[in-house]
């Protein structure tokens, strides 16, 4: 972690702080300019998305896959991290720039729902976004419908190529040696 850098751990107390400092503040604007300040100097920037991006991606890629009693969830897979990566790595601007509009798309929704971005709202409040967001996954309409599945794939991607997702989640042991190949009866078909 370089000089400049802060743990997982304290960005996440710090957006949490935040977020709560914001619920509790009558003014909308002003939870916003307290929220924006304290995240946006403290969380560690992405390879590719700005820090306020890349810990929206985090959160939502966390709903989509939360922590379990079996295995870690897209947060602990690192999903947002392994998407900023290869967004990094693209030379497609279209690509590039459909990203941020996507993870802006959701903030503008949870604006309009609680007059705060996702991450300044109550851990109900984004249960309830996400509700909002996925309800039309089978059949998107709107714009922030297409962000969703776009987000949910990526983060699935992720998350089942990660060492959590394979192992911890899907149990997969890996190749093991087998004495015998006891083989199958074709006699019996």
């Amino acid at each position: 972690m370089s000089a400049g850098a802060i743990s997982r751990r304290r960005a996440l107390a710090l957006a949490g702080a935040a977020g709560t400092r914001a619920a509790l503040l009558p003014d909308a604007g002003l939870a916003q300019a307290v929220v924006g300040t304290d995240i946006a100097a403290e969380l560690p920037k992405g390879k590719f998305f700005t820090a306020h991006e890349l810990a929206t991606l985090d959160e939502v890629a966390e709903l989509i896959i939360p922590a379990d009693t079996q295995s870690g969830g897209a947060r602990a897979a690192r999903c947002a991290e392994y998407i900023d990566a290869r967004l990094a790595e693209s030379i497609d601007p279209l690509w590039r720039q459909s990203w941020k509009d996507d993870l802006a798309e959701i903030d503008e929704v949870s604006i309009e729902m609680f007059g705060r971005p996702l991450l300044a709202v109550l851990p109900a409040e984004r249960q309830k976004l996400m509700q909002r967001i996925s309800s039309n996954e089978r059949n998107p309409k709107e714009n922030v419908d297409h962000s969703f599945v776009t987000i949910k794939w990526w983060v699935a991607e992720a998350y089942y190529t990660s060492k959590i997702g394979i192992h911890d989640e899907l149990k997969y042991e890996g190749n093991s040696f087998i004495d015998e190949f006891i083989g199958t009866d074709v006699e019996k078909r």
